[in-house]
This record gives structure tokens, C-alpha cells and sequence, in this order.
């Protein structure tokens, strides 16, 4: 349960937001015991890794403080607002441990595999890269990675490729044509990554 606009957010309310992914998203969430997800909003896929996977612990990212209250609103509508399994960070995803940002790898010890992050942040993601590169090694780590232009698509599937990584670009479905998700940029796919499943 989200609470939704139906003057923008029409295709999550009809199951057509992201489409695309959800038999990637079953199959690299399935099993595991760890959930990130990095560029929250309003909590969609946060809500996903809570109530639909055996995640033990979910880590969700959102620096936008004007996302933090439909976030917080999301995870109440549906009672989950206050579970231990849940950690939420407004802090930047980054290179550096400060008050403002946080590198990924501080999280590594908490990490227990299998384990998903998703990623979808408008910049920034050869930093965060950069911040995780000990939860890169830990064994069974999957990867969701939002693109948002050619150049990105590929430095990210170079980084992950470099680090052993198996790749695949998901495809936007040819009905988006007809349906299109009226994004503010060009190019808009996915990235997934995996080591070993």
C-alpha cells in the first residue's frame, strides 16, 4: 500500500512502473538475507524488500529530505515503520564517512549474503562504486543499477564487469512506445549485476 497521485504516478498504480524489472527484481532478491536500496523516494522498493523477500536486514538510502515524509508516510501505511530490520539514511552515498555522507563499505560488517542493492541516484554512482569496493568481494552480491545515459550504462557495467560481475542491460519493453514513462531524460535503463546465484 502507497499512498499515490493518480496525476503522476498513474503507472504505479496500474503495475506499469518499471515493469521491465520485476522478473530481475525476483530473481536477484530471491533468497537473500540482506536488502540496500539506494535512491529510496518514496519507498517503493523498500517496501518490496520488506514484505516480499526473507531480508533480515534493509538498509534504505533517500538524501532528499523532501522524500523523507511520503518515505516515512509509505512504511506507515503499511505498519512497517518501525521495524528493527530496518535502517533508513538520509546521508549521501559517497566516497568519505562524514556527517553528510557515508561510504558503503562502513556497512560491510552488517552485511550478511545473499545480498541486493539497488541503485538509482542522478549522479554520483563511480563514487559510490568507489565507497564499496569490500561489499564488492563478499560473496553473492547483486546489483540493480537505474542508468541515465549511454556513457553511464557503461562505465557502471565496466566497474562491475572489472570486479567479476556478470552483466546484463534489461531492455525498455517496445509497448513503451505506446506507454512511456515521461521521464525528464533521454536515455532511462537497468543494469543488472551478479556474481554467483
Amino acid at each position: 500500500m502507497m499512498g499515490l497521485s493518480l496525476r503522476n504516478q498513474t503507472q504505479t498504480y496500474l503495475g506499469l512502473f518499471e515493469k521491465e524489472i520485476h522478473p530481475w527484481l525476483y530473481r536477484l532478491s530471491k533468497g537473500i538475507s540482506t536488502a540496500i536500496d539506494i535512491g529510496a523516494a518514496p519507498g517503493e522498493y523498500t517496501l518490496y524488500f520488506l514484505t516480499k523477500t526473507e531480508a533480515t536486514k534493509v538498509f534504505a538510502f533517500e538524501p532528499d529530505v523532501n522524500l523523507f515524509p511520503c518515505l516515512h508516510e509509505n512504511l506507515r501505511l503499511n505498519g512497517l515503520d518501525q521495524l528493527q530490520r530496518l535502517e533508513l539514511f538520509s546521508k549521501f552515498l559517497g566516497l568519505f564517512d562524514t556527517a553528510h555522507e557515508i561510504r558503503l563499505d562502513s556497512l560491510a560488517t552488517s552485511i550478511l549474503g545473499p545480498c541486493f542493492i539497488k541503485m538509482d541516484v542522478d549522479g554520483g554512482e563511480e563514487q559510490i562504486f568507489e565507497g564499496a569496493k569490500t561489499i564488492n568481494v563478499l560473496a553473492d552480491v547483486r546489483w540493480l543499477i537505474e542508468t541515465h545515459s549511454y556513457q553511464l550504462e557503461s562505465l557502471c557495467e565496466g566497474i562491475v564487469s572489472a570486479a567479476g560481475f556478470q552483466t546484463r542491460i534489461i531492455p525498455n519493453a517496445v509497448w513503451r512506445v505506446f506507454v512511456p514513462e515521461k521521464r525528464p531524460i533521454e536515455h532511462n535503463r537497468r543494469l543488472a549485476a551478479w556474481t554467483s546465484q
